[in-house]
């Protein structure tokens, strides 16, 4: 599974870095990004900053997609 971050929609709740901090972070202007393997994917972020989320994560990413206030992360098979 995959997953990015719609930073036109992010609302900076911070809520996913605060559950999943291997994730998540949250960059400039507050917005929250993707992570994979330690590393912010905020270059171009969006759609065009896909995370491989990690087998053992799958569960965490999809209850973070689903508290997300903004509805704005988004997983993809």
């Amino acid at each position: 599974m995959r997953m990015w971050i719609d930073q036109s929609q992010c609302q900076n709740s911070g809520l996913c870095e605060e559950e999943a901090p291997d994730l998540f972070a949250i960059g400039d202007g507050f917005l929250a990004y993707v992570r994979q393997d330690g590393e912010v994917l905020d270059q171009p972020g969006g759609e065009g900053s896909l995370a491989e989320v990690p087998e053992h994560q799958v569960a965490l990413a999809e209850q973070c997609a689903k508290a997300c206030p903004a509805l704005c992360i988004h997983l993809v098979d």
